[in-house]
């Protein structure tokens, strides 16, 4: 589930007072990157991967239009 999907499946909960399941809600927290228990070193290492991708995107896109 990516971050997207699940604010809009959150949302969407919320907003029609819809309860969830404790599985489900354990993916959307994940996918949007909230715990209840604080760790810089998740959060630094979830900001890594964030730079890593975006990174490679912009390689990508820049190899995509060396080409062109």
């Amino acid at each position: 589930m990516n971050h997207d999907e699940a604010k809009r499946k959150f949302k969407h909960a919320l907003e029609n007072q819809q309860s969830i399941s404790i599985p489900k809600l354990k993916n959307i927290m994940t996918a949007l990157n909230i715990t209840l228990e604080p760790s810089e070193n998740k959060e630094v290492a979830y900001l890594k991967g964030e730079i890593e991708q975006l990174a490679r995107k912009y390689r990508n896109l820049k190899r995509r239009k060396e080409r062109e």
